[in-house]
């Protein structure tokens, strides 16, 4: 259940609230995260972005720790890849994965043009043990789901320029982004609900309150169909760099909360060296 709560939550960033439009700048910007789940620290996070004139980069990388990691040894990084298209626009160029568990690790990289994405690599690269015995097949993506869809972390983006449009605008938002990220399509409903004060380990924030519902689309085995679709989110995120402070959502098994540590300004994978996807 954990390991899906952390998919979820991943999802979800990469389809809404990691990547700001910003200026051209020279160095990578973000924040180091703490996943609890249940009340205890069951994993650390770190998401960066970076843009170079209308090229975007965005990092990301996930590792479960203590009790969970030796159950799960979950090691995730990613990177989406974006370009302005004009009418601030963005679109997508490209998304790759590297993901290990306690039974294997791979490789998955998705590229986007012509109007459809496609997967052009989706490799195993080590079995350690054998999977789940009720593990079954995911059902293929049809084209038509992947049309019209941004990766999954290109797509914070829109979402962030659309809540800072709702907030500039003096009032609430509502709308939805689509994105596909290799093996699944999924929707995002999101409703830009305002401004306020949060307090995180002591320290105050300003922040943009979003609440998102997560909407599967295809691809999904039919068991995590029915435990996704709704899923809801509350995220919090800073009205300047439209990066995500706070993450919280109860949907699952027990509630999961993603807070903001300490800002980063170095790529997702040397923010936190122990995030890496290839550590032990």
């Amino acid at each position: 259940m954990m390991a899906r709560t952390i998919w979820a939550l991943a999802a979800m960033a990469g389809a809404g609230l990691w990547l700001a439009a910003a200026p051209a700048r020279a160095e990578p910007a973000g924040w180091r995260y703490e996943i609890m789940w249940g009340g205890f620290h069951a994993g650390d996070m770190a998401v960066t972005r970076e843009q170079r004139g209308p090229s975007v980069r965005t990092g990301m990388t996930i590792r479960t720790v203590g009790l969970f990691d030796k159950i799960l040894r979950l090691r995730f990084s990613a990177e989406g890849g974006g370009q302005e298209a004009g009418a601030g626009e963005l679109g997508s160029e490209h998304y790759q994965t590297h993901f290990r568990n306690r039974h294997q690790e791979q490789m998955l990289r998705v590229l986007y043009g012509g109007g459809e994405a496609v997967t052009v690599l989706d490799e195993v690269l080590a079995v350690f043990s054998p999977p789940p015995e009720d593990d079954e097949p995911a059902p293929a993506v049809p084209p038509e789901a992947r049309r019209g869809v941004r990766d999954p972390l290109t797509n914070v983006a829109v979402v962030g320029r659309k809540a800072r449009q709702a907030v500039s605008a003096g009032g609430p938002a509502s709308f939805r982004v689509a994105g596909y990220d290799g093996r699944r399509a999924y929707d995002f409903d999101v409703t830009v609900k305002g401004t306020g004060r949060i307090d995180i380990h002591g320290r105050e924030f300003e922040a943009i309150e979003l609440a998102m519902v997560l909407r599967p689309v295809a691809g999904f085995k039919p068991r995590f169909q029915k435990m996704w679709a709704g899923a809801e989110y509350t995220v919090h995120i800073d009205p300047e760099t439209l990066l995500p402070l706070r993450i919280y959502t109860d949907s699952f098994a027990a509630a999961t909360v993603i807070n903001a540590v300490e800002p980063c300004r170095v790529a997702a994978e040397h923010c936190a060296p122990l995030l890496a996807a290839g550590d032990p």
